[in-house]
């Protein structure tokens, strides 16, 4: 099946951007269904909110209004082609023996997110999470040790690790010492 009921915050307002979309280009909805290659009930559900589209019919729709894909996420013109954050600049939230500065605010790459960590050797770590999308660690210092619900591997400077980040993984310092890494993930904004 191509599609769910229901929505994500991601895709949040989709409908009505596609709505307004196809109105200000002076389509109906017949008219941007047969563009697009859908069943024009389909359309009508999208608009409404009742289905959330797969990837693949989000494209059809943005080639038949003529826009890139990111218009049917937001409303907001699409951040600058290079956005600089100087070391000074950029915020540390720092609680419970983990630090974390945001390096790539989602608004300006939507799905894609990198952030630098710090744990601390006394801290627990990282609680057990999963999520949508991909995630990708590379250790600047210290022993990073990553805890999967089927086995476990232990990082060093230098080391990267990717996985699914749907798996269970829980993040914690080894060695006495703080463990300083990068992590780098990415989501398809898209239908689960």
């Amino acid at each position: 099946m191509s599609d769910n009921p229901g929505s994500s915050r991601a895709l949040a307002g989709l409908g009505d951007r596609i709505r307004r979309l196809r109105a200000a280009r002076g389509l109906d909805q017949g008219e941007l269904a047969a563009r697009a290659e859908l069943d024009v009930s389909h359309l009508v559900n999208v608009e409404q909110g009742e289905l959330t589209p797969a990837l693949d019919v989000l494209a059809r729709l943005a080639t038949a209004l003529e826009v890139g894909l990111s218009q049917l996420f937001t409303d907001g013109r699409p951040g600058p082609a290079a956005m600089v954050l100087r070391g000074n600049e950029v915020p540390t939230v720092d609680t419970d023996g983990m630090a974390l500065q945001v390096l790539t605010p989602r608004a300006v790459i939507p799905g894609l997110y990198a952030a630098r960590y710090r744990i601390s050797p006394t801290s627990e770590g990282v609680r057990p999470v999963k999520h949508e999308g991909h995630d990708w660690l590379y250790v600047l210092s210290g022993q990073l040790h990553v805890d999967f619900d089927q086995g476990a591997t232990t990082l060093r400077a230098g080391d990267s690790v990717s996985f699914s980040a749907r798996v269970p993984h829980r993040l914690s310092a080894l060695g006495g010492a703080p463990a300083e890494f990068l992590a780098v993930g990415a989501t398809l904004l898209a239908s689960r």
